[in-house]
């Protein structure tokens, strides 16, 4: 998922279903989603994410044993973003669990 197979600008919209907590660098793979997205188009994330300060003591302590089987369940989504330019958020909704999934809208802006 790190490197993608396309021209730069390909896509309108980018879809990351459960992708960025289980990809081994999510910053990475939301830079590459970016670059192949289209200026003004969208990413469209679905995933498990932590709010920025959130203890959730459990989900982290948790974290580095699930993440070896399947999954990561101590990204915070605005880190992510934070280190890749270009992007801004456009939509961040809570969604299942209470919100720990979120359903988030990213655009390309350049």
């Amino acid at each position: 998922m790190e490197v993608l197979q396309v021209r730069d600008a390909s896509f309108d919209q980018v879809v990351m279903h459960l992708i960025l907590a289980v990809v081994p660098d999510p910053r990475a793979a939301l830079a590459e989603a970016a670059r192949v997205v289209k200026p003004g188009g969208r990413l469209l994330i679905f995933d498990k994410f932590l709010r920025p300060g959130e203890r959730a003591l459990f989900r982290r302590l948790m974290s580095p044993i699930v993440g070896r089987l399947a999954t990561r369940t101590n990204v915070v989504f605005e880190g992510v973003l934070a280190s890749c330019p270009g992007l801004e958020l456009v939509r961040d909704e809570p969604d299942l669990g209470r919100g720990w999934f979120r359903r988030i809208v990213v655009r390309r802006v350049r």
